[in-house]
């Protein structure tokens, strides 16, 4: 039912936003620090897909400008954040990893918090752990909030140990690619009663060969964590931030799951999380557009908002895939 309702909710935005009324249909809601702000400069995606090739690199040009427009505005570089003024959320959501961290300002030098994050990727793979960017925030905070007070975690290292192993445990009852699979079903099932076109065609891109760090569009943020988590499958990283379980977001199990599903085939590993994003980097994308279209749909089923609200068609979304080295994938 959820999905027939999101697919019906789909159709309502593409109507508000066909080129012929978007101008008159889109008003900006208030900016929130939570939400992504709404910037006029943003590309309105269409579904004409002979513009696909002009909407794809207009999605990237104006990515580009947001990431460095930012970095030009924030002069803390990237810089250690003293533990004394560490915002009460920050240290709410390092209590709940319970793990060895770094803790930054993000700022003008992304690229330095990317390299540091692959230092720490090669010298995890020795030393046994995972490094994860984590956002923290108030929604975040309120998410593991709700660990506690509706599902009787006890607020204690050894209550959220036992909670996060629940949630590998769990995992592994999921049939990932079924799960995929009966998702993308519904969804096709659903878009083709209402005589919706989500294939579309393929467009030229390129990928940038590195983490893209979404979240410099929705920043910039105070802090940023760096978590070392003490494992050596970085699919239970899903685990250990369960973010899932609201809207269409998968539950942590589910996530952990498709994870791991996705590190076998790909070798995809989580390497961004904030309260309603993750992004992952990937070592051994598909390289022909049979493959990226295949697993497009996977990642269709998986999480629609990148199609519904962000590529518009399948075929854009598996162009991006194609020989990819970061995946991204957010829920409204």
């Amino acid at each position: 039912m959820k999905r027939i309702f999101t697919v019906l909710l789909a159709v309502l935005i593409l109507c508000l936003y066909h080129p012929a009324t978007a101008g008159a249909a889109f008003e900006p809601a208030e900016q929130k620090i939570i939400d992504p702000p709404l910037d006029s400069k943003a590309p309105q995606i269409s579904n004409d897909d002979t513009k696909g090739r002009n909407i794809l690199e207009s999605v990237i040009q104006w990515g580009s400008e947001m990431v460095h427009g930012f970095a030009s505005r924030n002069d803390l570089a990237g810089a250690a954040v003293d533990e004394e003024t560490m915002t009460d959320t920050c240290k709410t959501v390092i209590d709940f990893l319970g793990c060895d961290y770094e803790l930054y300002r993000y700022g003008e030098n992304a690229d330095k918090l990317i390299a540091r994050f692959a230092d720490l990727t090669e010298q995890g793979k020795a030393a046994g752990f995972c490094p994860l960017i984590v956002i923290p925030s108030g929604t975040l905070v309120e998410k593991l909030h709700w660990i506690f007070t509706l599902e009787g975690v006890e607020n204690t290292a050894e209550g959220i140990a036992a909670y996060r192993q629940k949630i590998v445990d769990k995992a592994q009852e999921v049939d990932a690619k079924g799960l995929l699979s009966e998702g993308l079903d519904e969804y096709m099932e659903s878009l083709e009663k209402y005589d919706i076109d989500m294939l579309g065609e393929f467009v030229p891109f390129t990928s940038e060969g590195r983490i893209l760090l979404y979240m410099t569009l929705y920043g910039p943020y105070q802090e940023v964590v760096i978590a070392k988590i003490p494992t050596e499958n970085p699919w239970e990283l899903a685990a250990w931030v369960p973010m899932g379980g609201f809207n269409a977001c998968p539950m942590p199990e589910e996530q952990v799951a498709v994870f791991r599903y996705w590190h076998e085939s790909y070798g995809a590993a989580p390497a961004v999380v904030t309260h309603d994003i993750w992004e992952m980097t990937v070592t051994n994308p598909p390289e022909t557009d049979e493959e990226a279209e295949a697993l497009a749909m996977e990642q269709f089923a998986f999480c629609e908002d990148i199609v519904f609200q962000g590529t518009d068609t399948i075929r854009v979304l598996a162009s991006i895939l194609k020989n990819g080295a970061t995946w991204y994938f957010w829920w409204d």
